[in-house]
């Protein structure tokens, strides 16, 4: 770093606050004009300019058929033969067809996973960053500076410019060490998510998921969409096309290294733990942890849903209860809240597994699987009964997770909705809440997914083959579960038995009896118990 260049934002704060910048931008990534010395973070020269990468980053060379680099692979991405990609990747292709940015789109729009693939074809003029389908290796940049970065306080040498449409959450700005760094936000501004591209400074950017960015002039233009005419599959076809998929993915991922698959009482992860493979053959452990009382009953269908596997699992609850905490040093306690606010990008402060140190007690590093993504194969996100087409657009704005304040300001936002619908041929009827899901809300939310920076976050869910598939499936099929079943009896029909904690609150509550005691009667039901 020269003696003219500015620290980023990151820099400052991490001095200020005593946290470790190395720490805090696990995983992370900055891309500008000059060499910044960057603690845990190697560089290399990228499209005229200088690529940073934290060590634990994994970076892939890209190449033409005949050797020539055209880019790299950031992250993690599994391929269309099912492995992940890794060291050089040769592309069927050369830089000099005429084609080439077509084949190499087409290319990037299969690959699944959590990663970034930066492209240099100077001859087409084509130096972009495309992302992963939910975005969940995001990124932003600065249209005034030129920085490219994964959060935003490796994106800014100058203070945050506040946003006037919403502002980090309350337990952020009243925070005693962060409040005297922050500048002062509006009490008037909503606070909550942000969408279509806005960040906490005003000037700075979110790539959208679905597009690629423009290195040079920071555009950024769609690459993918999908059909609008694509015809409807029946459960049965989808499910085939999604298990592969899953299986694959699974694969992949659960063979990377050590590391743990959460699981828990829902859909997601059972359809994800129904299409992995023998996990004695991996180095992945079955995990699921409590932090409130409902979390004590996923804790207890993983414990079930491990034994039917026949495989060890690793419930984790703290000594005094699932209200507790593994955090016994009110400085260690704080500073691990700060690690999480810088790393996100100032998304918040860590959710209760963070703040309470669970990840803490875990390996640390290793390879942490999710089952993120898939709630469109239940299209959670659908409306449960029909709206009119006013009511219709609000529900898929509130489905953004985009900080709303008064009328006017939820009209503003509305009007972007609209125009983004506009910007996108679609079937609204089958798919607008679909495309919410995948182009608008994803993206925003992984962010935050930086600050979890003990543990290398994978999303085996995150392909667009999954999501095709299960969208042309009509929604009304989705909502009732026919989509999800298929699934899991094609894939492992053992664990369509074990009972779904949100499917047994629900009734246990219908019959007024307690739901743990409701929801040990199923699992004392299931076959392979009943015969005990």
């Amino acid at each position: 770093m020269t003696a003219a260049q500015a620290s980023l934002l990151g820099q400052t704060y991490c001095s200020e606050l005593g946290v470790g910048f190395s720490l805090a931008f696990r995983f992370q990534f900055v891309l500008s004009k000059a060499e910044r010395a960057l603690p845990g973070f190697v560089t290399r020269p990228f499209a005229d300019q200088v690529l940073h990468t934290h060590e634990a980053l994994p970076v892939t060379e890209i190449t033409d058929r005949d050797g020539t680099a055209i880019g790299l692979i950031l992250g993690y991405a599994m391929g269309e033969d099912g492995y992940i990609l890794k060291g050089v990747e040769k592309l069927d292709l050369s830089a000099q067809d005429l084609d080439a940015v077509e084949k190499i789109e087409r290319w990037v729009t299969y690959l699944g996973g959590r990663f970034l693939v930066f492209t240099d074809l100077p001859e087409r003029k084509h130096r972009k960053i495309y992302p992963d389908p939910a975005g969940a290796l995001g990124l932003v940049y600065d249209p005034n500076s030129g920085i490219i970065a994964s959060t935003i306080l490796l994106c800014l040498e100058r203070d945050i410019d506040p946003d006037p449409e919403c502002r980090p959450p309350d337990e952020l700005l009243s925070n005693k060490g962060l409040k005297k760094l922050l500048p002062e936000f509006d009490p008037d501004t909503p606070v909550g998510g942000y969408g279509f591209g806005s960040t906490p400074d005003r000037h700075l950017r979110r790539l959208f998921a679905n597009r690629a960015l423009d290195i040079g002039t920071l555009t950024e233009h769609r690459f993918w969409s999908p059909n609008p005419d694509m015809p409807d599959l029946s459960v049965d076809e989808a499910a085939d096309t999604i298990v592969s998929a899953l299986q694959d993915m699974m694969l992949a991922f659960c063979t990377i290294g050590p590391g743990y698959f959460a699981i828990s009482g829902g859909h997601d992860s059972r359809m994800l733990l129904a299409c992995a493979p023998d996990l004695a053959r991996t180095d992945t452990e079955l995990y699921a942890y409590a932090t409130n009382w409902i979390g004590t009953l996923d804790v207890r269908v993983s414990e079930v849903l491990a034994d039917t596997l026949g495989r060890p699992f690793f419930g984790q609850i703290a000594d005094s209860g699932p209200k507790g905490t593994f955090m016994t040093n009110r400085n260690s306690a704080m500073r691990t809240r700060h690690r999480f606010a810088l790393g996100s990008g100032l998304s918040h402060l860590g959710d209760a597994w963070w703040q309470r140190g669970y990840a803490r007690q875990l390996r640390q590093g290793n390879i942490w699987l999710r089952g993120n993504f898939l709630e469109i194969i239940t299209a959670r996100v659908w409306p449960r009964h029909d709206l009119t087409p006013s009511d219709e657009m609000l529900h898929a704005l509130t489905n953004t997770r985009t900080a709303l304040g008064d009328e006017a300001d939820i009209a503003r936002k509305l009007s972007k909705l609209e125009d983004w619908r506009a910007s996108l041929l679609m079937d609204a009827d089958r798919h607008l809440h679909d495309l919410t899901y995948l182009d608008l809300t994803l993206a925003p939310a992984q962010g935050s997914f930086y600050g979890f920076s003990s543990h290398t976050y994978l999303p085996p869910g995150n392909h667009r083959r999954v999501f095709e598939a299960a969208m042309q499936v009509p929604w009304k099929d989705r909502k009732r579960g026919l989509l999800y079943d298929a699934i899991i009896k094609r894939a492992n029909p053992a664990l369509h038995q074990v009972p779904l904690v949100g499917t047994a609150t629900y009734r246990a509550r219908k019959l007024g009896v307690p739901a743990r005691d409701f929801l040990e009667q199923k699992i004392a039901e299931l076959p392979s118990r009943a015969a005990e």
